[in-house]
Protein backbone atom coordinates (compact mmCIF):
# COMPACT_ATOMS: atom_id res chain seq x y z
CA UNK A 1 0.00 0.00 0.00
CA UNK A 2 2.04 3.61 -0.99
CA UNK A 3 2.18 5.93 1.51
CA UNK A 4 0.59 9.60 -0.07
CA UNK A 5 2.72 12.64 1.53
CA UNK A 6 -0.34 14.28 3.40
CA UNK A 7 -0.84 10.99 4.62
CA UNK A 8 2.84 11.20 5.84
CA UNK A 9 2.58 14.74 7.31
CA UNK A 10 -0.75 14.02 8.96
CA UNK A 11 0.99 10.99 10.88
CA UNK A 12 3.82 12.98 11.57
CA UNK A 13 1.14 15.31 13.18
CA UNK A 14 -0.54 12.55 14.99
CA UNK A 15 2.50 11.80 17.06
CA UNK A 16 3.58 15.24 17.59
CA UNK A 17 -0.74 16.16 18.13
CA UNK A 18 -2.49 12.93 19.04
CA UNK A 19 -5.94 14.52 18.98
CA UNK A 20 -5.85 15.80 16.05
CA UNK A 21 -7.46 18.84 16.72
CA UNK A 22 -4.80 21.15 16.79
CA UNK A 23 -4.23 24.45 14.72
CA UNK A 24 -0.66 25.25 13.82
CA UNK A 25 0.57 27.51 11.11
CA UNK A 26 4.20 29.03 10.66
CA UNK A 27 4.41 32.81 10.73
CA UNK A 28 6.21 33.01 8.01
CA UNK A 29 3.15 31.50 6.39
CA UNK A 30 1.12 33.37 8.18
CA UNK A 31 2.19 36.61 7.57
CA UNK A 32 2.13 36.16 3.71
CA UNK A 33 -1.67 35.20 4.18
CA UNK A 34 -2.53 37.93 5.99
CA UNK A 35 -0.58 40.53 3.24
CA UNK A 36 -2.00 38.65 0.82
CA UNK A 37 -5.81 38.90 1.94
CA UNK A 38 -5.35 42.47 2.97
CA UNK A 39 -4.60 43.45 -0.15
CA UNK A 40 -7.27 41.90 -1.89
CA UNK A 41 -9.56 43.42 0.60
CA UNK A 42 -8.09 46.66 -0.17
CA UNK A 43 -8.34 46.08 -3.22
CA UNK A 44 -12.22 44.78 -3.39
CA UNK A 45 -13.32 47.85 -1.86
CA UNK A 46 -12.85 49.95 -5.35
CA UNK A 47 -15.20 47.88 -7.06
CA UNK A 48 -18.04 49.89 -6.41
CA UNK A 49 -16.63 52.97 -7.73
CA UNK A 50 -15.59 50.94 -10.87
CA UNK A 51 -18.60 49.25 -11.78
CA UNK A 52 -21.27 52.65 -11.28
CA UNK A 53 -24.15 50.79 -12.93
CA UNK A 54 -26.89 49.38 -10.83
CA UNK A 55 -27.68 46.66 -12.34
CA UNK A 56 -23.78 45.33 -12.46
CA UNK A 57 -23.06 46.06 -9.43
CA UNK A 58 -26.05 43.86 -8.01
CA UNK A 59 -25.38 41.01 -10.25
CA UNK A 60 -21.83 41.20 -8.96
CA UNK A 61 -23.37 41.29 -5.12
CA UNK A 62 -25.27 38.26 -6.15
CA UNK A 63 -21.97 36.75 -7.23
CA UNK A 64 -20.34 37.56 -3.60
CA UNK A 65 -23.00 35.55 -2.28
CA UNK A 66 -22.81 32.58 -4.05
CA UNK A 67 -19.21 32.83 -3.86
CA UNK A 68 -19.31 31.98 -0.14
CA UNK A 69 -21.61 29.36 -0.77
CA UNK A 70 -19.78 27.70 -3.30
CA UNK A 71 -16.72 28.34 -1.28
CA UNK A 72 -17.88 25.87 1.51
CA UNK A 73 -18.94 23.07 -0.46
CA UNK A 74 -15.45 23.56 -1.95
CA UNK A 75 -13.97 23.29 1.08
CA UNK A 76 -15.45 19.79 2.03
CA UNK A 77 -14.51 18.98 -1.73
CA UNK A 78 -10.54 19.50 -1.45
CA UNK A 79 -10.10 18.53 1.81
CA UNK A 80 -12.13 15.63 2.39
CA UNK A 81 -13.18 14.93 -1.20
CA UNK A 82 -17.04 14.97 0.00
CA UNK A 83 -19.49 16.67 -2.27
CA UNK A 84 -22.33 17.80 -0.44
CA UNK A 85 -25.69 19.17 -2.07
CA UNK A 86 -27.04 19.65 1.33
CA UNK A 87 -25.40 23.26 2.23
CA UNK A 88 -28.27 24.91 1.05
CA UNK A 89 -29.88 24.13 5.04
CA UNK A 90 -28.20 26.16 6.34
CA UNK A 91 -27.95 28.99 3.55
CA UNK A 92 -31.41 28.91 3.89
CA UNK A 93 -32.15 28.51 7.63
CA UNK A 94 -30.06 31.04 8.27
CA UNK A 95 -32.11 33.68 6.04
CA UNK A 96 -35.22 32.33 7.48
CA UNK A 97 -33.78 32.83 10.84
CA UNK A 98 -33.09 36.06 10.24
CA UNK A 99 -36.49 37.02 8.65
CA UNK A 100 -38.39 35.27 11.47
CA UNK A 101 -35.98 37.25 14.05
CA UNK A 102 -37.09 40.57 12.22
CA UNK A 103 -40.56 40.24 11.37
CA UNK A 104 -41.90 37.88 14.05
CA UNK A 105 -39.72 38.61 17.32
CA UNK A 106 -38.88 42.49 16.39
CA UNK A 107 -35.25 41.80 16.67
CA UNK A 108 -32.89 44.27 15.48
CA UNK A 109 -30.81 43.10 11.91
CA UNK A 110 -27.19 42.81 13.77
CA UNK A 111 -29.04 40.50 16.60
CA UNK A 112 -31.14 38.43 13.69
CA UNK A 113 -28.03 38.24 12.12
CA UNK A 114 -25.78 36.80 14.88
CA UNK A 115 -29.01 34.55 15.65
CA UNK A 116 -29.39 33.29 11.93
CA UNK A 117 -25.34 32.01 11.96
CA UNK A 118 -25.55 30.63 15.31
CA UNK A 119 -28.70 28.74 13.77
CA UNK A 120 -27.58 27.59 10.47
CA UNK A 121 -24.03 26.72 12.25
CA UNK A 122 -26.30 24.49 14.45
CA UNK A 123 -28.04 23.09 11.62
CA UNK A 124 -24.49 21.99 10.00
CA UNK A 125 -23.35 20.46 13.21
CA UNK A 126 -26.31 18.24 13.69
CA UNK A 127 -26.12 17.24 9.77
CA UNK A 128 -22.78 16.38 10.11
CA UNK A 129 -23.36 14.19 13.27
CA UNK A 130 -25.53 11.94 10.72
CA UNK A 131 -24.11 12.04 7.85
CA UNK A 132 -20.02 12.03 7.52
CA UNK A 133 -19.65 8.39 8.53
CA UNK A 134 -21.09 8.50 5.05
CA UNK A 135 -18.31 9.04 2.02
CA UNK A 136 -19.22 9.23 -1.93
CA UNK A 137 -22.28 8.61 -3.10
CA UNK A 138 -23.80 8.02 0.15
CA UNK A 139 -22.71 11.24 1.61
CA UNK A 140 -23.80 13.04 -1.25
CA UNK A 141 -27.63 11.88 -1.43
CA UNK A 142 -27.49 12.00 2.42
CA UNK A 143 -26.52 15.70 2.25
CA UNK A 144 -29.22 15.85 -0.73
CA UNK A 145 -32.37 14.47 1.22
CA UNK A 146 -31.73 15.99 4.55
CA UNK A 147 -31.42 19.62 2.49
CA UNK A 148 -34.89 18.54 0.77
CA UNK A 149 -36.31 17.60 4.17
CA UNK A 150 -35.94 21.54 5.33
CA UNK A 151 -37.52 22.38 2.29
CA UNK A 152 -40.59 20.25 2.30
CA UNK A 153 -40.59 21.20 6.26
CA UNK A 154 -40.55 24.75 4.99
CA UNK A 155 -43.55 24.68 2.86
CA UNK A 156 -46.00 22.79 4.90
CA UNK A 157 -49.13 24.27 6.35
CA UNK A 158 -48.22 24.44 9.72
CA UNK A 159 -44.72 26.50 9.05
CA UNK A 160 -47.16 28.94 7.26
CA UNK A 161 -46.91 31.46 10.34
CA UNK A 162 -43.55 31.42 10.06
CA UNK A 163 -42.56 30.71 6.43
CA UNK A 164 -44.99 32.26 4.46
CA UNK A 165 -44.64 28.80 2.91
CA UNK A 166 -44.65 29.38 -1.22
CA UNK A 167 -45.93 33.20 -0.90
CA UNK A 168 -42.37 33.45 1.26
CA UNK A 169 -41.49 35.64 3.60
CA UNK A 170 -41.36 39.42 3.37
CA UNK A 171 -38.62 40.72 5.86
CA UNK A 172 -40.50 43.89 7.88
CA UNK A 173 -37.63 46.07 9.61
CA UNK A 174 -38.38 49.00 11.74
CA UNK A 175 -37.76 52.16 10.59
CA UNK A 176 -34.97 52.75 12.35
CA UNK A 177 -33.10 49.77 11.67
CA UNK A 178 -29.43 49.82 11.30
CA UNK A 179 -26.67 47.18 10.49
CA UNK A 180 -23.42 48.24 11.47
CA UNK A 181 -24.45 51.59 10.29
CA UNK A 182 -26.45 50.70 6.99
CA UNK A 183 -29.86 52.06 7.07
CA UNK A 184 -32.47 49.34 5.08
CA UNK A 185 -32.22 51.37 2.24
CA UNK A 186 -28.93 51.00 2.05
CA UNK A 187 -28.62 47.16 3.25
CA UNK A 188 -30.53 46.40 -0.17
CA UNK A 189 -28.53 48.52 -2.29
CA UNK A 190 -26.00 46.33 -3.34
CA UNK A 191 -23.17 48.82 -3.89
CA UNK A 192 -23.28 50.44 -0.19
CA UNK A 193 -23.77 46.81 0.93
CA UNK A 194 -20.50 45.25 -0.86
CA UNK A 195 -17.41 46.75 1.44
CA UNK A 196 -19.53 44.67 4.28
CA UNK A 197 -20.03 41.29 2.21
CA UNK A 198 -16.52 41.73 0.20
CA UNK A 199 -14.96 42.13 4.17
CA UNK A 200 -16.77 38.70 5.06
CA UNK A 201 -15.86 36.63 1.90
CA UNK A 202 -11.96 37.86 2.27
CA UNK A 203 -12.12 37.17 5.96
CA UNK A 204 -14.05 33.83 5.10
CA UNK A 205 -11.46 32.89 2.22
CA UNK A 206 -8.88 33.56 4.25
CA UNK A 207 -10.11 31.57 7.39
CA UNK A 208 -10.33 28.13 5.44
CA UNK A 209 -6.80 29.02 3.95
CA UNK A 210 -5.36 29.10 7.31
CA UNK A 211 -7.43 26.17 8.22
CA UNK A 212 -6.07 24.07 5.14
CA UNK A 213 -2.61 25.43 5.38
CA UNK A 214 -2.43 24.15 9.42
CA UNK A 215 -2.13 21.23 11.02
CA UNK A 216 -6.08 20.21 10.99
CA UNK A 217 -5.67 20.85 7.40
CA UNK A 218 -3.35 18.27 6.75
CA UNK A 219 -5.17 15.48 9.24
CA UNK A 220 -8.11 15.86 6.71
CA UNK A 221 -6.11 15.42 3.86
CA UNK A 222 -4.67 12.49 5.04
CA UNK A 223 -8.51 11.15 6.09
CA UNK A 224 -8.92 12.11 2.32
CA UNK A 225 -6.47 10.15 1.02
CA UNK A 226 -6.49 7.08 3.48
CA UNK A 227 -9.03 6.80 6.50
CA UNK A 228 -8.16 3.88 7.80
CA UNK A 229 -4.09 4.27 7.99
CA UNK A 230 -5.36 7.34 9.97
CA UNK A 231 -7.41 5.51 12.32
CA UNK A 232 -4.14 3.21 12.52
CA UNK A 233 -2.24 5.97 13.22
CA UNK A 234 -4.12 6.85 16.16
CA UNK A 235 -6.93 9.59 15.02
CA UNK A 236 -10.34 9.11 15.50
CA UNK A 237 -11.71 10.27 12.01
CA UNK A 238 -15.09 11.17 12.76
CA UNK A 239 -14.70 14.17 14.87
CA UNK A 240 -12.39 16.42 12.64
CA UNK A 241 -14.71 15.25 9.62
CA UNK A 242 -17.95 16.82 11.95
CA UNK A 243 -15.62 19.47 12.58
CA UNK A 244 -14.88 20.32 9.25
CA UNK A 245 -18.60 19.75 8.45
CA UNK A 246 -19.46 22.19 10.66
CA UNK A 247 -16.67 25.08 9.33
CA UNK A 248 -17.88 24.60 6.13
CA UNK A 249 -21.77 25.05 7.40
CA UNK A 250 -20.41 28.10 9.42
CA UNK A 251 -19.41 29.94 5.91
CA UNK A 252 -22.66 28.65 3.79
CA UNK A 253 -24.87 30.14 7.09
CA UNK A 254 -23.09 33.82 6.22
CA UNK A 255 -24.02 33.22 2.83
CA UNK A 256 -27.39 33.10 3.95
CA UNK A 257 -27.47 36.39 6.31
CA UNK A 258 -26.34 38.47 3.49
CA UNK A 259 -28.62 37.42 1.29
CA UNK A 260 -31.52 37.84 3.54
CA UNK A 261 -30.39 41.31 4.84
CA UNK A 262 -30.00 42.29 1.29
CA UNK A 263 -33.07 40.85 -0.27
CA UNK A 264 -36.05 41.62 2.62
CA UNK A 265 -37.35 38.47 1.35
CA UNK A 266 -36.85 34.84 1.24
CA UNK A 267 -38.74 31.66 -0.11
CA UNK A 268 -38.18 28.58 -0.42
CA UNK A 269 -36.24 28.29 -3.07
CA UNK A 270 -33.12 29.31 -1.13
CA UNK A 271 -33.67 25.77 0.10
CA UNK A 272 -34.23 24.15 -3.16
CA UNK A 273 -31.99 21.40 -4.85
CA UNK A 274 -31.58 24.31 -7.74
CA UNK A 275 -29.78 26.51 -5.57
CA UNK A 276 -27.89 24.03 -4.37
CA UNK A 277 -26.76 23.34 -8.10
CA UNK A 278 -25.88 26.60 -8.66
CA UNK A 279 -23.28 26.42 -5.73
CA UNK A 280 -22.10 23.09 -6.99
CA UNK A 281 -21.51 24.15 -10.83
CA UNK A 282 -20.20 26.98 -9.70
CA UNK A 283 -17.60 25.60 -7.55
CA UNK A 284 -17.06 22.87 -10.40
CA UNK A 285 -16.33 25.29 -13.26
CA UNK A 286 -14.25 27.75 -10.58
CA UNK A 287 -12.39 24.40 -9.71
CA UNK A 288 -12.81 22.49 -6.16
CA UNK A 289 -9.03 21.64 -5.72
CA UNK A 290 -8.06 25.07 -5.60
CA UNK A 291 -8.99 27.67 -2.66
CA UNK A 292 -9.90 30.01 -4.84
CA UNK A 293 -12.11 28.01 -7.45
CA UNK A 294 -15.13 28.67 -6.28
CA UNK A 295 -14.69 32.37 -5.61
CA UNK A 296 -14.21 32.73 -9.22
CA UNK A 297 -16.82 29.94 -10.41
CA UNK A 298 -19.68 31.80 -9.16
CA UNK A 299 -18.81 35.61 -10.10
CA UNK A 300 -18.15 33.81 -13.93
CA UNK A 301 -21.19 32.00 -13.00
CA UNK A 302 -23.41 35.03 -11.83
CA UNK A 303 -22.37 36.65 -15.17
CA UNK A 304 -23.14 33.91 -17.79
CA UNK A 305 -26.17 33.62 -15.96
CA UNK A 306 -27.17 37.19 -17.08
CA UNK A 307 -26.15 36.48 -20.51
CA UNK A 308 -27.70 33.12 -20.88
CA UNK A 309 -30.94 34.12 -19.31
CA UNK A 310 -31.34 36.74 -22.44
CA UNK A 311 -31.88 34.07 -24.79
CA UNK A 312 -34.53 32.57 -23.26
CA UNK A 313 -32.12 28.74 -22.91
CA UNK A 314 -30.54 29.49 -19.80
CA UNK A 315 -30.71 26.02 -18.90
CA UNK A 316 -29.54 24.80 -21.99
CA UNK A 317 -26.58 26.93 -22.18
CA UNK A 318 -25.83 26.73 -18.88
CA UNK A 319 -25.33 22.72 -19.21
CA UNK A 320 -23.36 23.26 -22.59
CA UNK A 321 -20.94 25.34 -20.34
CA UNK A 322 -20.78 22.61 -17.69
CA UNK A 323 -19.59 19.72 -20.30
CA UNK A 324 -17.38 21.86 -21.99
CA UNK A 325 -15.93 22.58 -18.49
CA UNK A 326 -15.86 19.45 -17.70
CA UNK A 327 -14.75 17.59 -20.74
CA UNK A 328 -11.90 19.76 -21.00
CA UNK A 329 -10.92 21.35 -17.74
CA UNK A 330 -11.59 18.87 -15.74
CA UNK A 331 -10.13 20.19 -12.80
CA UNK A 332 -12.00 23.72 -13.82
CA UNK A 333 -10.84 27.15 -14.90
CA UNK A 334 -7.90 27.45 -12.10
CA UNK A 335 -7.05 24.06 -12.44
CA UNK A 336 -6.97 24.32 -16.13
CA UNK A 337 -4.46 27.16 -15.86
CA UNK A 338 -2.50 25.64 -12.78
CA UNK A 339 -2.13 22.59 -14.83
CA UNK A 340 -1.13 25.04 -17.86
CA UNK A 341 1.87 26.42 -15.37
CA UNK A 342 2.83 23.36 -14.42
CA UNK A 343 3.65 21.65 -17.81
CA UNK A 344 5.08 25.26 -18.80
CA UNK A 345 7.68 24.59 -16.64
CA UNK A 346 8.45 21.20 -16.69
CA UNK A 347 8.97 22.25 -20.25
CA UNK A 348 11.31 25.13 -19.56
CA UNK A 349 13.17 23.04 -16.77
CA UNK A 350 13.94 20.20 -19.75
CA UNK A 351 15.14 22.54 -21.93
CA UNK A 352 17.66 24.49 -19.38
CA UNK A 353 19.20 20.48 -18.86
CA UNK A 354 19.80 20.00 -22.56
Amino acid sequence: MNTTSAEVHASEAAAAHPAGFRLGLSKRLAVRGTVIAAVVLAAGFAVPYIVLDRFYISMLFDGLVLAMLALSIGFLARHLGLISLGHTAFYGGAAYFVGMAVTHWGWSPLMAALFGLAGGTALALLMGLLVVRSSGMGFLMLTLALGQALYQLSIQRIAIPYTGAFDGLQITFSGDATFLGLSVAQMMNGALFWPVVWTALVLSTFALWAVGRSTFGTVLEGIRENEERMRFSGFNTYWPRVLAFTISGVVASLAGVFFALNAAYVSPEVLSFLKAGDALIAAIVGGLGLLLGPVLGALLYIVAQSRFNESGNLHLYTGIALIVVLMFLPGGILGGLSSLRRRLARRGTREDTK
